[in-house]
C-alpha cells in the first residue's frame, strides 16, 4: 500500500493520507484509493476514483464539523470507566478427564508428602513406575504428585523414592 500525505485546505497539515492499494475489479488490475487518518486509525472514503475519494472525505469532514474549527472527531466509549477499573479473575483453566480422575484417586493429596492439592493448582500427573523404566499411562500407575516430589523422584520408583526418603 503507497501512501502520501494530503497538505492544506479541510485537510490540514499531513493529519490525513491519501493511500493506493491495488486489487482486481472485474478480473482485471486496478487501484483503490482511500483517504485515512493514521494516527486514529481511521478511513475517510474509499473510491475507484482519486477525485471520488477525496470529495468523500471532504463530505465527511464537513460533516464532523473540521471545517468550522469544532472538534474533529469525538471517538464514542465502549466501557465507562468503573467498567475498565474492574479486574475480574480469569476464568478457571478446564482439567481434563485424565487429569480429574488422577486427582479423585489420589485423594485431592500428594502421593508421597500428603500436601492438599488443588484440582486447578500447579500438581503433576506422577508415574509410580516411571516410563523411563517401562511404567504405562494405565490408570494404576498415575498418582497426582506436587511438583517438589516429582521432581525429586525424577526416574526412580515410588518404592525407591519412599525409600530413600525414609532415610
Amino acid at each position: 500500500m503507497l501512501r502520501r500525505p494530503i497538505m492544506g485546505g479541510i485537510f490540514g497539515q499531513g493529519e490525513f493520507e491519501l493511500a493506493t492499494q491495488p486489487t482486481i475489479s472485474a478480473g482485471l488490475h486496478a487501484v483503490r484509493f482511500m483517504v485515512i487518518q493514521p494516527r486514529a486509525g481511521r478511513i475517510l472514503a474509499i473510491s475507484e476514483s482519486k477525485t471520488e475519494a477525496l470529495a468523500g472525505a471532504r463530505r465527511v469532514l464537513r460533516a464532523t464539523g473540521v471545517a468550522n474549527d469544532e472538534p474533529r472527531w469525538v471517538q464514542p466509549r465502549l466501557w465507562s470507566d468503573a467498567e475498565l477499573s474492574v479486574v475480574s479473575e480469569p476464568p478457571p483453566r478446564p482439567v481434563s478427564r485424565r487429569r480429574r480422575d488422577v486427582f479423585v484417586r489420589s485423594g485431592g493429596c500428594c502421593a508421597y508428602c500428603g500436601t492438599p492439592l488443588r484440582i486447578d493448582g500447579a500438581w503433576h500427573v506422577e508415574h509410580q513406575l516411571p516410563r523411563a523404566l517401562g511404567g504405562t499411562d494405565e490408570a494404576l500407575n498415575l498418582v497426582a504428585a506436587c511438583e517438589r516430589c516429582n521432581l525429586q523422584k525424577s526416574d526412580r520408583t515410588a518404592i525407591e523414592f519412599m525409600a530413600a526418603r525414609a532415610v
